[in-house]
């Protein structure tokens, strides 16, 4: 009877414990998370079209800014238009593999791709691209994996305010929080 209650006591103790590590210390907690099991940072994301960014950006030399047009202007980056699309694909010529060419099929038929969005912040929280793009930053610090996977990813490790914290901080920009939480 003592045993058990000495371990009930013991339990309850390492589970406050860790939930004050958890809220106290979120952002230190999670990079532990994901450092020690990165396979869970990021996930395969779901889209019409099997997305090569490695092919538009290695073999093609396609930047980013080439798809997402407002990336260098806007907050948002914006959603690739199938005319942006209908630059290369307009025949079957540029399409041998099956991916390309169902863009093809929707270059033909003039329709847009039905791209499902990847990330989407809360309402009240600001992320202006252009200012991040101004600064030289990449892509990747906020996309990650995305440029580097034959599959469109996205990054489950980085779409928290603690982790934005972080990088301000790292790269000394203002951490007030009209930075991010004004209109």
């Amino acid at each position: 009877m003592k045993k058990g209650f000495v371990l009930l006591i013991f339990i309850v103790i390492l589970l406050v414990l860790s939930m004050i590590g958890f809220y106290g210390y979120r952002f230190q907690t999670q990079s532990l998370f994901y450092s020690l099991f990165p396979i869970l940072s990021w996930v395969s994301a779901d889209q019409p079209i099997l997305f090569n960014h490695i092919l538009h950006q290695e073999a093609v030399k396609l930047n980013c800014s080439f798809c997402h047009r407002y990336v260098e202007r806007y907050r948002s980056a914006g959603i690739p238009s199938i005319e942006i699309c209908r630059a290369c694909h307009s025949t079957n010529a540029m399409s041998k593999r099956p991916e390309a060419l169902k863009v093809f099929e929707y270059v033909k038929a003039n329709r847009e791709i039905p791209w499902n969005r990847m990330y989407e912040l809360p309402n009240y929280v600001v992320f202006p691209h252009w200012i991040h793009i101004q600064k030289k930053m990449d892509c990747s610090v906020c996309h990650g994996m995305t440029g580097v996977k034959e599959r469109p990813i996205k990054m489950v490790d980085r779409n928290y305010m603690d982790w934005c914290m972080h990088c301000h901080k790292k790269r000394v920009a203002s951490n007030d929080c009209y930075t991010c939480h004004s209109s």
